[in-house]
């Protein structure tokens, strides 16, 4: 069963370091990031990390949700999905809207036009 997303997102590039992995972010939302890196996790795994956003580092915990190993031998980055279980307010606050400030619409949320 595949899970539908309830958050909007949008493509963001900040720094995220988890351990001794380190890459950046593809996309974020308040409920949690898809960030490239060299070495992923896998599904399940907790991670705990920091992501730099604005000169600022932001602390976080959470899950893996899904991941796609990269192949190193071709310099080809992995990907994955991190659900955030602890993040300061401020960090989903930033990650919930645009970066004009508008707030994120879900997925599929019908959109009204002014003419």
């Amino acid at each position: 069963m595949q899970k539908t997303r309830v958050l909007g997102r949008q493509r963001r590039r900040f720094k995220v370091q988890m351990g001794a992995a380190s890459g950046f972010t593809v996309d974020v939302s308040a409920g949690g990031f898809c960030a490239e890196l060299m070495r992923v996790f896998p599904k399940g795994t907790v991670v705990k990390g920091t992501l730099l956003v604005d000169s600022q580092d932001f602390e976080f915990s959470g899950r893996v949700a899904w991941a796609k190993q990269g192949d190193f031998r071709l310099n080809m980055r992995g990907r994955m999905g991190v659900v955030f279980t602890d993040a300061p307010s401020e960090l989903r606050r930033i990650f919930g809207v645009s970066p004009s400030g508008a707030p994120l619409p879900a997925p599929g949320a019908p959109t009204t036009h002014r003419g």
